[in-house]
């Protein structure tokens, strides 16, 4: 049961942060409109956004869908964390926070199997689900991330040596950021040092099911594997919050 004092609320919140990707966005904002689970509204926050982002979301013609572009711009390297806490804290009504970035997209179900995952156990505060990695200029399939098969499965151990944790996939419920922080644009891996601080208060539950698509600008898994992946995984790396 949701602890919403809005009874008319839906029971989770999509938040996309986005800055001169109107069409981009549309693919985004198509992704969750076409979503199997229909309990949602997905806020779209300008970071004061010169394009037109904001007919891209009035064409849908949706009253889920809630836009609003901030009149000043982020500092650089805060990476949207800004805009992402101005939706989450001014305009989100639900009890669960998804994300989705402006130049990603979700599959139909990815709202259905992880509400359902969530709203199971009760007790649950965060979960994740893996993506599929894309060439963000041919849209083939990247075997990409070469960490995420060996440690997608959730460890805080894990989890201080490697963000395996990719936002799109990740939902957790509003209320754990009144306890841990919101997102602190002061950290470049902003999105890491959330995480973090969340494993410090909970374990995040996995769902082994790729239920997003992400667009990478990248190399060949096999060059990613050895010029980044292997030292990671026998090395380690310092954390942000180290």
């Amino acid at each position: 049961m949701s602890t919403n004092e809005d009874s008319n609320a839906p029971l989770v919140s999509v938040i996309t942060s986005t800055y001169n990707r109107a069409e981009l966005l549309r693919r985004a904002v198509q992704s969750v409109l076409l979503q199997s689970f229909s309990n949602w509204e997905h806020i779209i926050v300008g970071d004061c956004t010169p394009d037109h982002s904001a007919d891209v979301v009035e064409s849908f013609k949706d009253a889920r869908l809630r836009f609003v572009n901030l009149s000043d711009k982020s500092p650089p390297r805060s990476h949207g964390a800004i805009v992402k806490n101005y939706g989450i804290r001014q305009m989100a009504r639900s009890e669960y926070i998804a994300y989705l970035d402006d130049d990603d997209c979700y599959h139909p179900d990815f709202l259905q199997v992880m509400m359902d995952h969530m709203t199971r156990r009760p007790d649950l505060e965060v979960a994740y689900c893996r993506s599929a990695y894309k060439d963000k200029t041919t849209g083939r399939r990247l075997w990409g991330n070469p960490f995420q098969r060996w440690l997608h499965g959730y460890s805080k151990e894990k989890l201080k040596r490697y963000n395996f944790l990719n936002t799109n996939c990740v939902v957790h419920k509003k209320s754990l950021l009144e306890v841990v922080g919101y997102w602190n644009p002061a950290y470049f891996f902003d999105d890491y040092e959330l995480w973090l601080r969340m494993s410090e208060r909970c374990d995040f539950s996995y769902v082994n099911s790729v239920l997003a698509d992400t667009y990478v600008d990248e190399p060949a898994f096999i060059v990613r594997a050895f010029s980044k992946g292997w030292a990671i995984l026998t090395k380690g790396r310092r954390t942000p919050v180290e």
